[in-house]
């Protein structure tokens, strides 16, 4: 069983934590203070420490900058605690070696996400810990080159095969990593009051996932759920926010993916309000298309055909998600596509017989 030390001077907090921890199950101490914590650091050598920053006689800081000088727990994951969210205290605490922040207040499984993440990877081991200039330049290229990144971020990181329909994070839920996705596809979505369901976004292999929610220190305001079977790698928040901070190259590469993401969400609004169902299911088919099928669009002929496997075709729920319409009426329209020999119909799989008019289509 693994041994976790809190250390946190608010006594609530402090058992609360703790009680969330031991049902986990994880064997848990708690420290009252800073001094007390370093005691019991060097008795115990816990697996994990999580330590609030705000403390009197010896805050957060002190504690990390004293242990960080003994060599039996240097490598020790030490993750902070903290209602400060500020960019220059968490630039701080990384410059002294914290492995990650969770900012008060967060749930329980925020708390159960990050920790798990913390100990998985300290099982793997670090190839090169993050805050040396080599390890800060690997993890720098994954971000920026996609096919660096499925094999540093591999490696490196822990990375999950997960079924589809399992939910990646959800609504109101607390960022604590980037994800990118090594393999499969993923939606994001958001839900109405009465239920009815949007997907805004759609991603692949080589894409990165929830970095607005980490960038804006925001809980996320949308789902994302896998589609089909996928592969995901889990960056923690700690490591991105590092490289974003200190590396211009990789702050610009999101800035490009954010800004991108802005005028996708724009056109997208534009035709919710103002094309027709039939015009939007055209979309939908061309953007599925365009996204997991780049190279079979790259030349616009007038019959270019793009197939759909059936393991990679959305179903019926999910194209009526993704045109925003219900599920009937894209059936319907579905069908008088295939009439006018704009695509064909085979079970699950959908086959794209004329992108030409589809793109071109009016109404």
């Amino acid at each position: 069983m693994k041994t976790i030390l809190v250390i946190e001077d608010t006594p609530e907090m402090r058992e609360n934590i703790a009680e969330i921890l031991e049902l986990a199950p994880y064997h848990v101490v708690q420290a009252t203070n800073g001094k007390q914590g370093i005691e019991l650091a060097r008795q115990i050598r816990p697996d994990l420490i999580l330590c609030d920053i705000m403390m009197p006689e010896l805050d957060g800081y002190g504690v990390l900058h004293i242990l960080s000088k003994d060599p039996t727990l240097l490598a020790t994951p030490f993750l902070f605690l903290t209602a400060k969210a500020e960019m220059a205290d968490f630039r701080f605490g990384m410059n002294l070696g914290a492995d990650d922040y969770l900012t008060k207040p967060f749930d329980d499984l925020t708390l159960l996400n990050a920790v798990e993440l913390r100990l998985k990877k300290g099982e793997r081991g670090q190839i090169e810990p993050i805050a040396t200039s080599a390890g800060l330049e690997k993890l720098t290229r994954a971000l920026l080159n996609a096919e660096d990144a499925r094999q540093y971020l591999k490696e490196r990181y822990q990375t999950t095969h997960y079924k589809k329909k399992h939910t990646l994070f959800s609504v109101g839920s607390s960022p604590i990593a980037l994800y990118f996705i090594s393999r499969g596809k993923i939606k994001v979505f958001n839900t109405d009051t009465a239920g009815n369901e949007f997907i805004t976004e759609l991603h692949g292999e080589g894409d990165f996932v929830g970095y607005l929610s980490l960038l804006e220190d925001v809980a996320y305001s949308e789902t994302a759920e896998i589609l089909d079977d996928a592969e995901v790698c889990t960056i923690p928040k700690a490591d991105f926010l590092t490289l974003i901070y200190h590396h211009q190259d990789v702050a610009n590469r999101f800035i490009q993916l954010l800004t991108g993401d802005v005028v996708e969400h724009q056109e997208r609004l534009l035709s919710l309000a103002y094309q027709s169902v039939r015009k939007r299911v055209a979309e939908a088919l061309l953007m599925f298309q365009r996204k997991f099928y780049p190279m079979q669009s790259a030349q616009p002929t007038d019959n270019l055909t793009a197939n759909i496997s059936p393991a990679m075709a959305l179903s019926r729920e999910n194209w009526s998600h993704l045109v925003g319409a219900s599920t009937e009426t894209v059936i319907r329209i579905l069908r008088d596509f295939r009439t006018e020999g704009l695509i064909g119909i085979n079970a699950s799989q959908i086959t794209l017989l004329d992108i030409k008019k589809l793109t071109q289509l009016k109404h």
